[in-house]
């Protein structure tokens, strides 16, 4: 089963039971989701073969499959880049986000084993402790793994692939609450109430409860896609 990527101190693929071509893909994506490369940088096949230690034939099939799942973009003579996204895109694929969202809180609070419930309960506590450590590399990770514990939850493999792929589309913008003064605890305490309605087995809080998250963050989001693209423009746009 596809997973978030977990940070990685060493990015390096190595042989195992994941076949090499997944755990490629997963690297790869990682550098993406976890802010190394961001949308408009360049990909250039050199560096990510001497980064991630593999063949530039290897490294060219997983950019094609990133870009098959709208990561990137493979422009002729410039090469792969990550894609770029504007705000109607974002909420275009927020809006889509939000419908699955609340599908996996209901299936979650219906058919969410007390193992998967402990999982995101200590999920929520690993955000928070990042959150508070302000670590932005840290904050990414534990998002990835609350939203990996969330998806896995809803017990329906496709639902979670969807949503994980719109997931990563958007994973460039959150770390924005640190941006706002009370953000971070507001958001953990909208996760701990989620947590208690899939807990009580109440689909419609769960539902509730994933709006009204998911309402707070957007508009936290839009603003942190505004500073990306000031920041953007007043360095020129350069891309690695």
């Amino acid at each position: 089963m596809a997973q978030f990527a977990p940070r990685d101190s060493a990015i390096l693929v190595s042989a195992g039971a994941t076949p090499v071509r997944a755990q490629l893909a997963r690297r790869l994506r990682a550098l993406i989701t976890e802010g190394t490369y961001k949308p408009g940088d360049r990909l250039i096949e050199r560096e990510l073969c001497e980064r991630l230690k593999v063949s530039r034939p290897s490294i060219r099939e997983t950019l094609r499959q990133l870009e098959a799942e709208g990561l990137i973009d493979i422009i002729p003579n410039r090469g792969p880049m990550v894609r770029t996204i504007n705000a109607n895109e974002v909420l275009e694929l927020w809006e889509v986000r939000l419908s699955l969202e609340c599908l996996i809180a209901r299936r979650f609070a219906l058919h969410g084993t007390a193992e998967d419930v402990n999982e995101l309960e200590r999920c929520i506590h690993a955000l928070d402790a990042a959150l508070k450590a302000q670590d932005r590399a840290r904050i990414k990770a534990a998002k990835n793994a609350f939203f990996e514990s969330f998806a896995t939850g809803a017990h329906n493999e496709a639902l979670a692939s969807y949503f994980r792929q719109l997931t990563v589309r958007l994973s460039f913008l959150w770390t924005s609450s640190l941006m706002i003064p009370g953000r971070p605890a507001e958001s953990i305490g909208e996760q701990l109430a989620l947590l208690a309605a899939i807990r009580s087995r109440n689909p419609e809080a769960a539902q509730a409860a994933t709006v009204l998250h998911n309402e707070h963050a957007k508009a936290i989001a839009m603003y942190g896609l505004r500073v990306f693209e000031e920041s953007r423009r007043a360095s020129g746009g350069t891309a690695k």
